[in-house]
């Protein structure tokens, strides 16, 4: 087969025309031999435009093509914005030869960042060949890559008079220093990058986002190119953007493959260790570790977790997770493939984890699904596309390489079991296993590489994807899966891929653009000619998180590349303020009488009734209904819209985890929890006997039954409590000038401080009524530090507040009423610790003879005032 162009498509017609008309008036070169004089014999390019005439262009083309925010500079560079597979590289070889047709430029050199790059650029200019020669006459060209040892190319470059087209990495650029400038007899006793220079070639960058180090830009210089453009769907820095095909309007417009997700999740939210290396890093001479772990929040709800540890840190307390116990950090080993060192995190129980391994959790149990699921997804797509002469490829991004290459790694049992299984379900019964998938990974001196390095060393997987992309696309070609670890993150996309499965247990160090990119093309049918039915064109991404994890890396990716704006600033971003006490407060009689009521301390006891505890206990427990692990399928249709990436949910599924988790020490797990006796918690258990929820899911079963004996705990103390009055008091002393945001502080008057800081607009709207209603004669936001004792911990209320007696005229009296007040927004809702820690506040107040009360309003507060 081969690749049919359609030369009439309007967006990249509108791109190619945008770098044309920056150049309007230019005079056309033709016989330009001899302008750098007759010993070199040099054809170069030459610009009679002067720069205020070429940027006069630039600004009539921005405003036609409604580009804000272009970037207009003074400098000759020129940037196309493309979404990833719209044909970038299509677009400006296609501008190479409408600049020469027009203004009769030759000299052009298109600079790539890596090698990967390098080949599909080279790639391209070969499948080309007959469409370019079809639209321009047969004019003649060349077209070839950069190579050091051959250095006699660099004269040809320059002499020649037909066009030129010399690909080159910019590691190639920079490495060969020594070559390009050495003076050499073959080229006149002339060093080779003179030849360069003279041609004033048209630099060509693609992906100039990989460029702009300092050492780079300044090697780019070296060229005295004529002008630069620059070809990216992910800019970093915009050098007079001439036109913008963001990802929104691709989408729009149908130029790219619709996208759904299928996340693949464990649906066991026990407590239990799961331990999951992303990545060791140096930072300042200190490692850190990036995990996944299993974490406990406030609320007691379980959830998996990104946090970040240094040596010496206790997951235990990282995770609130008491399942971590002894998981202190003891070493850690920076990941540094380069100079071969794999990163690895020990603790001081002895257990080691590396990168790309992971300890507790379902994580072959989800890779198995992910295996079936993206085996299924093909089948049920090539059954469809086979009658449209479409061939359905699948790519497989792994964690480890050797888990596909060995014969009994776990990646490549799965997948031909998977294989053998389905392919009969759905009528594929004559394939073979062993014909349909190939591996393509890094490799040196016959060692397979989890990076990307030497990929063209893996010969017979490199000839096949980055070379022969027609093959790859034939129905005589087998290969339909493809398996790779890093090697393919760029520099190479097959229109045939529908389906991505990322097995990464890392939760892949790839950005999400770069996975989905590999496949964001439009499909081609048998005879190369690319198809435009939205229906046929969706991509399947099969990941290892949830699809509104996945949704909002890839959001947060487009707003680091410029395609979104970022979210407003928090308000804790912006600046502090001072925050006064007023001068002599304590010598305030309404503060003075206020706080020898409020300052005074309490103690309390509790008396357990134990019979109660047990029953109440074991009654909640018997009513478990604890389900056996299980892995959860979602769907999600991804929308790229205008304004951001939204997701629909369109359907889940799920299947119970075949491995039978082992039994844990219950008895003693509850007995550290709660610090009841054992012989408590037995006696719990075996009244609640609830048996089945046990063996179904131990650890879950562990956790909730001892957060339920806790909560009955905490009823059994609160219904118990009573304080009495101790000699201690809170000084006032220990109030202090203060300072806050300035987004959440609000000034008032009638308190001790010039301004209050608020926590909620909850407490805002209280502070400013309190501070506006003349019946409250002072009212403070109590500091941290004043707590309340509870069994809870300590209890910090929001508001003391002074009132006065009035009569039924409005006259004051000389009575004062002192308040406590908690603000809630629902009061009704507080979780049972709160509800808890207020129930005991109460009992102290009542104590100390101050009126306390929780409110959701100032008018709830007002109902309490006595008129």
């Amino acid at each position: 087969m081969k690749f049919q162009f359609d030369p009439n498509q309007t967006f990249q017609i509108d791109a190619i025309k945008s770098i044309v008309d920056v150049f309007e008036g230019q005079e056309k070169n033709t016989s330009a031999r001899n302008l750098a004089g007759d010993l070199f014999g040099i054809y170069p390019n030459f610009l009679s435009l002067s720069v205020k005439e070429v940027l006069a262009n630039v600004k009539k083309i921005q405003e036609k093509n409604a580009i804000k925010n272009g970037g207009i500079m003074q400098d000759l560079d020129f940037s196309i914005e493309m979404e990833t597979g719209t044909g970038k590289t299509y677009v400006y070889l296609r501008t190479i030869f409408e600049l020469n047709k027009k203004y009769g430029w030759k000299k052009f050199i298109v600079i790539v960042p890596s090698v990967a790059i390098r080949e599909g650029v080279i790639k391209t200019l070969q499948i080309t060949q007959e469409h370019f020669k079809g639209l321009y006459d047969s004019v003649p060209y060349r077209f070839y890559e950069y190579q050091s040892k051959n250095i006699s190319q660099v004269r040809h470059f320059a002499a020649s008079g037909n066009i030129e087209i010399m690909v080159m990495t910019i590691q190639s650029f920079n490495a060969d220093a020594r070559v390009l400038y050495t003076e050499r007899d073959q080229m006149q006793g002339e060093q080779p990058i003179t030849f360069l220079q003279k041609a004033n070639p048209i630099l060509i960058l693609d992906e100039p986002q990989n460029m702009e180090g300092d050492a780079t830009q300044e090697r780019l210089k070296r060229f005295n190119s004529l002008f630069r453009l620059r070809y990216s769907a992910t800019h970093k820095t915009l050098h007079n953007l001439m036109y913008q095909l963001a990802p929104h309007h691709a989408y729009k417009m149908g130029l790219v493959k619709k996208i759904e997700v299928f996340s693949v999740l464990d649906s066991d939210d026990a407590p239990s260790v799961y331990v999951n290396l992303i990545d060791v890093t140096s930072l300042r001479n200190t490692l850190k570790a990036k995990l996944g772990v299993t974490a406990i929040d406030a609320t007691g709800k379980v959830a998996k977790k990104k946090i970040t540890v240094k040596q010496g840190d206790d997951l235990k307390e990282k995770a609130n997770n008491p399942a971590y116990k002894g998981f202190v950090v003891e070493a850690l080993t920076a990941n540094a493939p380069d100079f071969g060192s794999v990163g690895s995190i020990r603790f001081t129980n002895n257990i080691t984890v590396k990168i790309g391994d992971s300890i507790g959790g379902n994580k072959e149990e989800i890779m198995k699904r992910q295996i079936a699921e993206t085996v299924r997804l093909h089948f049920e797509k090539k059954q469809k596309m086979t009658e449209l002469g479409i061939k359905v490829l699948s790519l497989f991004f792994i964690d480890r390489v050797d888990s596909y290459v060995k014969n009994d790694g776990f990646i490549r049992k799965t997948f031909i079991m998977e294989f053998n299984r389905q392919k009969k379900e759905f009528g594929f019964d004559s394939l073979d296993v062993d014909t349909v998938h190939k591996g393509y990974f890094a490799m040196r001196n016959n060692e397979y590489l989890e990076r990307e390095a030497a990929i063209a060393e893996n010969q017979e997987a490199y000839e096949l994807i980055m070379k022969e992309k027609e093959r790859l696309l034939s129905f005589d070609e087998p290969t339909e899966f493809i398996f790779s670890h890093s090697a393919l993150k760029e520099g190479w996309d097959n229109p045939n891929v529908f389906n991505i499965c990322t097995l990464n247990a890392t939760a892949s160090v790839m950005k999400k653009r770069q996975e989905i990119g590999r496949g964001m093309r439009l499909c081609v049918n048998q005879e190369g000619i690319r198809q435009f039915v939205r229906q046929i064109n969706l991509l399947s991404v099969v990941a290892n998180e949830s699809y509104s994890d996945y949704v909002g890396q890839l959001q947060a990716e487009f707003i680091e590349d410029g395609i979104y704006k970022a979210p407003p600033a928090p308000s804790n971003a912006r600046g502090r303020i001072p925050i006064k006490l007023k001068k002599n407060f304590q010598k305030d009689n309404n503060f003075k009488q206020l706080w020898n009521r409020i300052s005074r301390k309490t103690r309390y006891f509790v008396t357990v009734n134990s019979q109660k505890l047990i029953d109440g206990c074991a009654e909640h427990i018997a009513r478990l209904n604890i389900p056996k692990p299980q892995i959860k399928v979602e769907r999600a249709g991804l929308d790229i819209t205008i304004e951001g990436i939204e997701a629909r949910r369109l359907g889940s599924d799920s299947q119970k985890i075949t491995d039978k988790k082992k039994l844990i020490d219950c008895i003693n797990f509850i007995k550290e929890e709660t610090k009841l006796t054992r012989n408590s918690v037995v006696e719990i258990l075996a009244k609640a006997g609830n048996f089945n929820s046990l063996i179904n899911n131990p650890d879950r079963f562990s956790f909730d039954a001892a957060q339920i004996i806790k909560t009955e705990l905490i009823k059994n103390y609160i219904e118990q409590i009573a304080y009495e009055i101790i000699p201690e008091i809170y000084h006032a002393d220990e109030f202090k000038d203060d300072d806050g945001y300035q987004d959440s502080v609000c000034n008032v008057d009638r308190s001790i401080y010039d301004a209050i800081v608020y926590d909620s607009n909850v407490e805002k709207d209280f502070a400013l009524k309190l501070n506006g209603d003349e019946r409250i004669k002072l009212f403070i936001k109590l500091p941290n530090w004043f707590k309340i004792e509870t069994p809870l911990g300590g209890y910090n209320p929001d508001w003391a507040i002074v009132t006065v007696k009035r009569d039924l005229h409005g006259q004051e009296s000389d009575e004062k009423i002192f308040f406590v007040i908690e603000t809630k927004g629902d009061v009704d809702n507080l979780r049972p610790i709160e509800a808890g820690k207020i129930h005991s506040a109460k009992k102290h107040f009542e104590v100390i003879h101050v009126k306390y009360s929780e409110v959701e309003s100032y008018q709830q507060f007002t109902e309490q005032l006595i008129v």
